[in-house]
């Protein structure tokens, strides 16, 4: 089995990021906090993609998995890629730290991989 190790992962977010905050402006319709949106399995790029946005607890909150086999006999061992990450706007998932002087929240800093406005958390990459 392929050993993925902490710099790789590193790495294979940025254009992972890239994608997925892509795809996310296409498909989903950011406006709408109250719905949830279920996007059925499509290929873009030559991986497969699955996925959901949520409103339940941060708004909105989407999960995004893609691979690169379709089935297991596309690719040969060791060269089929699983990634997955959860995805929220910039500062969203963040633990709320006191109020400021207009009445908002305040939140802590975002630990998350952030690009243009959004915050990549929880990233894995599996190889098999």
């Amino acid at each position: 089995m392929p050993r993925i190790t902490k710099a790789h992962m590193k790495e294979s977010i940025v254009p992972f990021a890239n994608d997925a905050i892509k795809l996310i402006k296409e498909k989903f319709d950011l406006t709408d906090m109250e719905n949830r949106e279920d996007i059925p399995m499509f290929v873009y790029n030559g991986w497969c993609y699955y996925m959901y946005k949520s409103v339940a607890n941060a708004k909105p909150e989407i999960k995004i998995s893609r691979y690169n086999h379709r089935y297991y006999k596309d690719q040969p061992k060791g060269n089929r890629i699983h990634e997955q990450a959860w995805i929220y706007r910039e500062g969203k998932n963040c633990r709320i730290t006191g109020i400021d002087e207009n009445g908002n929240w305040i939140h802590a800093p975002d630990h998350g991989f952030v690009i243009d406005g959004f915050s990549i958390q929880d990233y894995f990459k599996k190889a098999f």
